[in-house]
């Protein structure tokens, strides 16, 4: 797994971090498109996001054709102040740069953007939602949103009842997450998965975490939707997982904690399914874990 833009990217200062990730899609050629909100009361510190595709060129044999399926591939860039943010999420951001890649040179097509401001009330792909909603962006039919993806063994996604959703039968083929250590859970942290369903785009979200965390989600799982607030026992559960040492300041916050390994890991379930897609029939409800 190549890992040469992680260090690059994983900088505790916003402004310095958001002009490594532009300058990375410049120094790999990717052609892309920005999303711009000037700094204002709404958004205070402005937002980029950046949107690129590997679709191929129109009126090729692989361009899709207008029944075709189009998923969305996405990650944050940015990092909560004075965090790295090697894992939480600069490891994602490489991974999706290589699937990219994968993806481009097989002449497969699908939609990327790296969202701005996901730790600042998701205000990227907010931003994202409302120019699909303005008929400004084209509407991808699912997305996948890769956020904490460097440390673990342990492939989860989740996707509120987006998992059903036929398009994504082959990520959730059991043979396909069997093959790659990977499984559904009740439960992840909240990231722009969220705001992407509420806009009626089924999401799955996808982390790495160490197996023994896997428990942890089980049981946060088990606690409902918190609809009535978190109790204090679900906010301990989360912070005692090995994974939440690697984010927000916390003690494996550094690029130096990030596995390429798990990159890879991701790296090699992604491909496999885009690549390879395995047969529809063998669905996997997370209800059975």
């Amino acid at each position: 797994m190549e890992t040469r833009y992680l260090r690059e990217l994983s900088l505790k200062d916003p402004d310095a971090r958001r002009a490594a990730a532009e300058n990375i899609l410049a120094c790999e050629g990717i052609d892309f498109t920005l999303q711009k909100e000037d700094p204002s009361e709404k958004y205070p510190r402005g937002i980029r996001n950046y949107l690129f595709t590997s679709e191929p060129a129109s009126g090729t044999a692989s361009a899709p054709s207008e029944a075709s399926s189009l998923l969305l591939f996405c990650a944050h860039y940015d990092a909560v102040p004075g965090s790295f943010g090697a894992n939480d999420n600069a490891a994602a951001v490489c991974i999706l740069l290589e699937l990219y890649r994968t993806l481009r040179s097989e002449g497969k097509a699908a939609d990327f953007v790296l969202f701005d401001g996901e730790e600042s009330g998701h205000s990227g792909s907010k931003l994202y939602m409302d120019l699909v909603d303005e008929k400004k962006q084209r509407r991808p039919d699912g997305a996948v949103n890769l956020d904490v993806c460097g440390y673990g063994d342990r492939i989860v996604l989740y996707g509120k009842g987006s998992e059903k959703k036929k398009i994504f039968a082959p990520f959730v083929n059991r043979d396909v997450l069997s093959r790659h250590g990977a499984q559904l859970t009740g439960y992840l942290p909240e990231s722009d998965d969220a705001v992407l369903r509420k806009g009626k785009i089924p999401s799955l979200s996808l982390a790495v975490v160490p197996r023994w965390d896997v428990q942890y989600l089980k049981a946060m799982a088990a606690t409902g939707d918190g609809l009535l607030g978190r109790s204090p026992e679900f906010k301990m559960m989360e912070s005692d997982m090995e994974v939440s040492s690697t984010m927000h300041g916390g003690c494996r916050d550094t690029p130096d904690w990030v596995q390429p390994e798990a990159m890879e890991n991701v790296l090699k379930y992604l491909t496999d399914v885009c690549l390879h897609p395995a047969a529809p029939g063998k669905f996997l409800s997370f209800f059975r874990h």
